[in-house]
């Protein structure tokens, strides 16, 4: 069923499959569970919960249109003003299940229309990053919005290969005393190098914990990612390789930031202290 991730996160026609515990009617979609989402409300300037309308105030959570076609509603709940609207296409299969020896029916949702359009605005760190670099970041975004696999990696792999000098310049004050000399000789390596996934791959090893997650590597993962070809990939593939780009970046973007300034603020803080 429509859960929280396929609504807060899944861009245009980018399919989820189900199993239904009923046949596909207008009866049934109108009764799938509606879970609440988390999204940003521009009357309150803050991410809040979004619920599903409640029909006795408002109109039917999810409200036929034609054919397999369905508008689902939802009200922020922090100032009750806020709306935002999914148009979502159903479609049904039967397969037979040679297990259970019967025939089993799944069902297919996809957004076909969204309110408000997905945003293609980034934080202040990641434009900071990206400086002149940012309108092939918003393409490629605008790529992944309509589930463009091919076109989205492509400018997901061109602004990597764009920035990834400084960003990997970037790390050098994160990384540990003992690592940082041949983290340094390394970076001299990079600066000879032409291209992005063998820049990465003479540094991924040295990344601090910092910046690793629950043991993690991201730079191993994004080296992983930009060193497979794509010319036999379909759209669908390419998608989620262009969305495990764009979410390496704007993580180790933001993390490099944040460490660094609570870094800054903790000394400076410290300073204090022994002042007094």
């Amino acid at each position: 069923m429509p859960n929280k991730e396929f609504l807060e996160k899944y861009p245009l026609y980018k399919k989820y499959n189900f199993e239904p515990r009923g046949r596909l009617n207008r009866f049934y979609i109108e009764k799938l569970p509606r879970p609440a989402i988390n999204m940003y409300c521009k009357e309150c300037k803050s991410i809040q919960t979004y619920n599903a309308t409640d029909e006795s105030k408002y109109e039917q959570p999810y409200k036929f249109i034609k054919d397999n076609i369905f508008r689902l509603q939802y009200i922020c709940t922090g100032c009750y003003k806020n709306v935002r609207e999914f148009i979502l296409q159903f479609k049904e299969w039967l397969e037979w299940n040679e297990k259970e020896r019967e025939h089993i029916y799944y069902l297919q949702v996809q957004k076909v229309g969204q309110y408000p359009s997905w945003s293609i605005e980034m934080d202040k760190e990641l434009g900071e990053m990206l400086d002149d670099h940012a309108e092939y970041y918003k393409r490629g975004l605008i790529c992944e919005s309509q589930s463009y696999g091919i076109g989205a990696y492509a400018y997901f792999r061109r602004v990597t290969e764009d920035v990834i000098d400084d960003l990997l310049e970037s790390i050098l004050d994160l990384v540990e005393e003992k690592e940082k000399e041949k983290y340094k000789e390394k970076l001299e390596e990079v600066k000879k190098e032409k291209i992005a996934e063998k820049k990465i791959n003479l540094v991924k090893d040295l990344l601090p914990k910092s910046l690793q997650v629950e043991g993690v590597n991201p730079l191993k993962e994004l080296y992983g990612v930009l060193s497979e070809g794509i010319h036999d990939k379909t759209d669908e593939e390419c998608m989620e390789k262009a969305e495990a780009i764009r979410g390496i970046l704007v993580f180790l973007v933001n993390q490099v930031v944040r460490t660094k300034r609570d870094k800054k603020s903790f000394t400076e803080g410290l300073k204090k202290i022994l002042r007094k």
